[in-house]
């Protein structure tokens, strides 16, 4: 008898160890965002989230200071969206931005898929593939210079697709790469229509509760004569979790909330002190 209970104990650890070895690697990110820009991170199956997020305008530079109480009397860009996860390896969500500049009344949509899981064994990064667009719905301009003319429907699209690799190396520690393509249907006849990016994020947590977020991407072809005009998108932030919601406080160079915007607008430069204060509200329902 003690020989068959042995037994049993040595095979139920040998299992264990087995079911661990392909145990999948849950939550590299809290959210479905580093902090703009797309996470590895999906919803379970069935859960929809509500997103509130907003940013001021500059803290410092000609445009911040007191006068305009360090950006807060200026609203940039603020989001409403839901998101669903289909399955738990698909999500989509439906949003609705302010918009940056000319491009204003701005809706959002995305689809996301996991095509690889981190295990505890054997496969050691989350592969996730993300397409996402924009259509702003405004009256176009008259001047048809501008690139809010919108001289036809499709002229008001834009796209981006991104490949995103991650590895969660501890509780503490994540590190995510992206590499995408963003696509305009009407650009100034100086711009280019399609251009080539590469990011890296970061999550750090200090605590189960308090974690520190950046988030950088650079544009590789911008063409020549106007590169002088843009900058790239740089983020740093502080995610705070609660039982049921979690909230991101960042400060950017960056004036838009979506990928679509963001990646080939961004104009402010962080030392001329047009960094904003950002913020964002998430939370999750069970259906």
């Amino acid at each position: 008898m003690k020989r068959t209970f042995g037994l049993f104990a040595a095979l139920s650890v040998l299992g264990n160890g087995a079911f661990a070895q392909d145990e999948a690697v849950l939550e590299s990110f809290s959210g479905t965002r580093v902090l703009t820009n797309h996470s590895v991170q999906l919803l379970p199956e069935r859960t929809l989230e509500f997103i509130v997020a907003h940013k001021f305008g500059d803290i410092a530079g000609a445009s911040g200071g007191l006068q305009n109480f360090y950006g807060f009397d200026n609203l940039a860009d603020v989001r409403i969206a839901f998101e669903y996860g289909v399955l738990d390896n698909l999500d989509i969500g439906l949003g609705r931005n302010k918009g940056v500049g000319l491009i204003t009344g701005v809706i959002d949509g995305y689809a996301k898929y996991k095509i690889l899981q981190q295990k505890q064994s054997g496969m050691p990064v989350n592969l996730v593939f993300v397409s996402s667009l924009i259509l702003p719905y405004k009256a176009a301009i008259s001047d048809s210079s501008s690139v809010a003319s919108y001289p036809k429907f499709l002229n008001r699209f834009t796209f981006t697709n991104q490949l995103l690799v991650a590895r969660k190396f501890s509780d503490r520690f994540v590190l995510q790469a992206n590499v995408g393509y963003n696509h305009r249907n009407f650009v100034d006849f100086v711009d280019a229509n399609g251009l080539v990016f590469a990011g890296v994020s970061a999550r750090t947590r200090f605590t189960k509760t308090i974690g520190l977020l950046v988030e950088y991407n650079h544009i590789f072809n911008r063409p020549e004569s106007i590169v002088d005009n843009y900058q790239d998108p740089l983020s740093v932030g502080i995610e705070i979790l609660t039982g049921g919601h979690s909230f991101i406080l960042n400060f950017s160079n960056s004036r838009a909330l979506n990928e679509n915007i963001f990646v080939p607008n961004t104009t402010s430069n962080w030392l001329d002190g047009q960094w904003r204060f950002g913020f964002s509200i998430n939370r999750r329902f069970k259906l």
